[in-house]
């Protein structure tokens, strides 16, 4: 009997450690996965401030634009009241010429080439407004080609301040 409880007190000691190996390969095993949900968090949490970053970044451009066509916008309409008010200058101009004052021929000029000038602005503004979204739209980023609070210029083949007084100047003489 002797010999049977030494043989069972073996199997038992050699159980036991086949239990404890396996209890060690276990928590080895779980050590594994809780290490790399660790880096795997870090990783998200990386991504994540990334992710924030560049909403950041986009708010403030997307800021700096709606400031810039605020700017555009009140600009345009500033230009509209100045062309609504050359307009009725204008129009004041012309019931004068048709009640036939002396002075109307002149004032009806001079509120044409402010009507006139009035509306050229407003179309160079336009077009630089064009030019601008032409810019944005090809990638070619407006500050490198001018300042980023300079509207873009269009040319135009309109007569300048100069010339239109002179020909006010050349009509009064013919006038008078």
């Amino acid at each position: 009997m002797k010999d049977d409880l030494n043989a069972s007190e073996k199997r038992l000691i050699a159980a036991l450690d086949r239990l404890d190996q396996y209890i060690d390969r276990t928590a080895s095993r779980a050590a594994v996965p809780a290490d790399g949900l660790q880096d795997e968090n870090r990783r998200l949490s990386d991504e994540l401030a990334a992710l924030h970053d560049k909403q950041a970044a986009l708010i403030a451009t997307f800021e700096t634009r709606l400031a810039e066509a605020n700017d555009r916008l009140s600009a345009a309409s500033d230009e509209a009241a100045r062309l609504a008010a050359a307009n009725e200058d204008l129009a004041r101009a012309n019931r004068a010429l048709l009640e036939g004052v002396d002075d109307a021929p002149h004032q009806a000029l001079q509120a044409e080439i402010a009507a006139l000038r009035a509306a050229r602005d407003a179309e160079v503004a336009q077009m630089g407004d064009i030019v601008d979204t032409l810019d944005r739209m090809l990638g070619a980023p407006a500050a490198s080609v001018r300042p980023a609070d300079t509207p873009a210029i269009v040319e135009s083949p309109v007569a300048t301040d100069a010339a239109l007084e002179d020909t006010l100047a050349a009509s009064e003489q013919e006038r008078g």
